[in-house]
């Protein structure tokens, strides 16, 4: 990638505002429902990756009556069926890194929906092998949509509302988690091979992939700012802008948008890119799968089983327990807004640890009467991880690291996923993994305290240079002359 830049290059012109930048910021759009409803639309994405991690937690018995699976393979499939979601994924994350340089955000999404609504007629065959199949390209899907639509997002908001359009993201995956419970609650506690309902319960995420490319299409046809100066279309940047920003912000927003650019270009071009970002993004995403986040969700149903509770009792529960991590991520807002991403991120997975390590002890004690305080353990850890572990990683990440950072990041996280998630049917005892998963929340503790740098309230070019420290914002990368609007030439 080449960048040329025309000769006169000028500073920004200081503000003769007094206000701050924080409340510059929030008078900048048109309209907060406007950016919402967008943000929402291209978030379906996402609830078809709840929809799809937490299915297999109460169909996965009657799955194996329809599709006459042996008993002796029951864990086998089980680890396979669960597995072969983050595993595509991971192949699925990789994807955006080179999609996102070249391709459309827009026609990016409708081309995953496309292929997702094939993929999931392929479940109507009554091969179980099909069906894993089935799963690993839904997988491949759903990693897709973990990269593309958090860029988007970030890409299209401004910056006060990063924080709020960032949760958004968290009650999609909640939101997908829940629907697949209440479909979870028809299954037939003895299920037979003429049991149908299955197919609707696997097809039911195709709902998501068609509505969404056609309110893309109808409502919302258009790229990101950052795509436009990405592809030399300036104008059709501004017009963008003029729809979402109050006039007299407009050629400010475009400069940050090509100061955006350039610098990443620049980056690219003479291959400084500081690598720092993407460590610290990795460690963070294996954080939050070592977390046990997954290992919870996708095998809810059997964790209450292996509590004795009855058939209903156990869907009952796995219902009420996704209700209250759905509430959790609408709480959520409220913390992202007010407080910093460190701290949120400190206090949320210390006390993640602390219900996790109770829960292994309840393990240990293995007492009857005692059981149904792993539903409000369980119920706890979901909260705590909602308001930090969960939302605040994947957004300080779509914040921090560029297009291939942070797909790199992401399938650091449908990795370890995937090693979680293979392991977990052949724990008879469950005490040790939550042991293990209450260490890992201590040290995220401990690592965001030393190394994790805040970004709230930071511009997107603030958050670049957080970890550069060879570079000066104000000097190299200097402002555009807002009269050379096309004078950023990126030759692919």
């Amino acid at each position: 990638m080449e960048t040329g830049l025309n000769q006169e290059q000028v500073q920004s012109k200081p503000t003769n505002n007094s206000i701050t930048v924080q409340e510059q910021n929030q008078q900048q759009y048109l309209s907060f429902w406007h950016i919402l409803n967008n943000v929402i639309v291209s978030n379906l994405g996402i609830l078809y990756f709840g929809y799809q991690i937490s299915v297999m937690s109460l169909a996965q018995n009657t799955v194996f009556v329809v599709y006459g699976v042996k008993e002796n393979q029951y864990n086998f499939y089980s680890s396979l069926l669960s597995a072969a979601i983050p595993f595509g994924a991971i192949f699925g994350a990789i994807m955006p890194g080179s999609l996102l340089s070249h391709n459309s955000r827009k026609n990016s999404m409708i081309f995953s929906d496309i292929i997702a609504t094939i993929f999931a007629f392929l479940s109507l065959n009554d091969d179980i092998n099909m069906l894993v199949l089935t799963r690993f390209l839904a997988g491949i899907i759903l990693g897709l949509n973990s990269s593309l639509v958090l860029k988007y997002t970030n890409e299209i908001t401004p910056i006060s509302l990063t924080g709020t359009m960032g949760i958004v993201c968290s009650i999609a995956i909640t939101f997908g988690i829940l629907i697949a419970s209440v479909n979870g609650q028809f299954f037939s506690e003895n299920p037979n091979k003429e049991d149908k309902y299955i197919y609707f319960v696997l097809l039911f995420p195709v709902i998501f992939t068609i509505s969404r490319p056609i309110l893309l299409l109808v409502f919302f046809n258009h790229e990101t700012p950052f795509y436009y100066i990405l592809n030399n279309q300036s104008e059709k940047c501004k017009e963008l802008l003029i729809q979402i920003y109050k006039p007299e912000y407009v050629d400010h927003i475009l400069q940050e948008v090509q100061q955006e650019v350039i610098k990443q270009g620049i980056q690219e071009k003479t291959q400084s890119q500081n690598s720092k970002p993407l460590l610290i993004g990795c460690v963070l995403q294996m954080i939050q799968q070592f977390s046990g986040i997954n290992a919870v969700l996708m095998y809810l149903g059997q964790i209450f089983q292996k509590e004795h509770f009855s058939f209903r009792m156990t869907n009952l529960l796995t219902l009420a327990s996704n209700f209250i991590f759905l509430i959790s991520a609408f709480l959520s807002y409220f913390f992202v807004e007010k407080y910093t991403r460190r701290g949120i991120l400190m206090s949320g997975s210390t006390l993640s640890g602390a219900f996790l390590f109770l829960l292994a002890i309840l393990y240990i004690i293995d007492n009857k009467q005692l059981s149904y305080l792993s539903f409000f353990l369980i119920s706890c850890y979901y909260v705590a991880f909602n308001f930090s572990l969960g939302p605040v990683i994947w957004l300080y990440c779509s914040e921090t690291l560029q297009s291939k950072q942070f797909s790199i990041a992401t399938s650091t996280n449908w990795i370890c996923a995937t090693i979680v998630v293979v392991s977990m049917p052949y724990f008879d005892k469950l005490w040790p993994l939550f042991i293990f998963f209450s260490l890992v929340c201590f040290f995220c503790t401990i690592f965001t305290y030393l190394i994790v740098k805040e970004t709230k309230d930071k511009s997107k070019l603030e958050i670049i240079n957080l970890y550069n420290h060879q570079q000066d914002q104000q000097g190299e990368y200097q402002s555009i002359n807002k009269n050379n609007l096309d004078s950023i030439n990126y030759v692919n």
